[in-house]
């Protein structure tokens, strides 16, 4: 299989482009001009540096071959977020357009669970029907829609995949890299009591179930999106594999679970993020357990691949 995968240089992207590799695939990796794409050299794929805002770049990108995947991201929480994001909107267009005429047989999208709302702390699956509550949950099932949308008008089955929150090498600002540059300096945050419970994944998993995706049987399910976790935890029990990683325990600043305007910005903190810490953040991952893929590594696996990279990093300056 002949796969090009947009944002290939960014944190998942760059373990979608590594899984494709070792499955034994040719893999081009689509990036921005400006991007780092030192370890995707190192893999030996084809790196391509491709102006996103021009179709006729895009094109020229995709052609050749039979899947397209787009990894690429913009919006982060602390962003005012435009309902008309250049990345999460417009771009996913012009990828989906750009894949059907030039013969694609499937776009694979990158999701996020970022789209549910807070309204269960019990496990949730593909059939709940989110209520977006902040901007980022509304641009995130947006996202989903235009896929969708693009994929039925221009004539090519899409498909997406919604992993649980990640942990893995390579990572320069995901909610792991922050939660451990926080407990080496000792300020570990735990909410409340710290026993919000949260479904998360190895990195490698996810690029594993991307793969996975560009080869599976659809049966007609254009459009269809599966959810994908790896293991579940409490926030006081990552702490505990981080002690354990890292080879102390940090001290921790006690947050309460209803904080004050005031509190939250001394803590740079947003009332999504205390959400994320207290309301049960769980995933039903059976649907695709079910087609034939399941996570391969554990909490403990994550944890220690991260920590030792992101030591070895700091170590380097980087």
């Amino acid at each position: 299989m002949k796969a090009v995968v947009f944002g290939g240089s960014g944190f998942i992207g760059s373990h979608t482009v590594e899984q494709l590799v070792l499955a034994g695939h040719e893999v081009t990796a689509a990036v921005r001009e400006r991007s780092n794409t030192f370890f995707l050299e190192s893999l030996g794929v084809n790196v391509v540096r491709v102006d996103f805002s021009d179709p006729s770049s895009i094109a020229n990108t995709i052609r050749g071959h039979q899947i397209v995947y787009n990894c690429t991201a913009d919006a982060k929480l602390h962003m005012v977020i435009d309902a008309e994001a250049e990345v999460e909107v417009k771009l996913t267009r012009r990828l989906i357009e750009a894949a059907a005429s030039q013969g694609a047989g499937r776009f694979v999208q990158l999701s996020t669970i970022v789209m549910y709302d807070f309204r269960t702390g019990d496990p949730i699956d593909e059939s709940y029907m989110t209520v977006p509550e902040y901007p980022i949950q509304a641009l995130a099932v947006k996202r989903e829609e235009v896929a969708r949308q693009t994929g039925r008008e221009a004539g090519i089955g899409t498909i997406l995949l919604r992993p649980a929150s990640t942990i893995g090498v390579r990572d320069v600002s995901s909610f792991f890299s922050r939660l451990f540059r926080a407990h080496a300096q000792g300020q570990y945050p735990i909410v409340g009591d710290g026993d919000g419970r949260v479904s998360l994944i190895d990195t490698r998993d996810i690029g594993r179930a991307m793969a996975w995706l560009g080869t599976l049987d659809m049966k007609g399910q254009a459009g269809d999106a599966y959810l994908l976790k790896g293991f579940d935890t409490t926030w006081s029990g990552l702490k505990a594999e981080i002690d354990r990683a890292a080879g102390k325990a940090a001290a921790t600043i006690r947050i309460p679970e209803s904080p004050t305007e005031e509190q939250l910005a001394q803590l740079h903190l947003t009332p999504f993020a205390i959400k994320s810490f207290t309301v049960n953040r769980l995933w039903n991952d059976g649907k695709i357990r079910r087609q034939g893929i399941a996570a391969r590594y554990s909490l403990t696996d994550a944890v220690d691949a991260a920590v030792r990279d992101l030591l070895r990093r700091n170590e380097e300056g980087f």
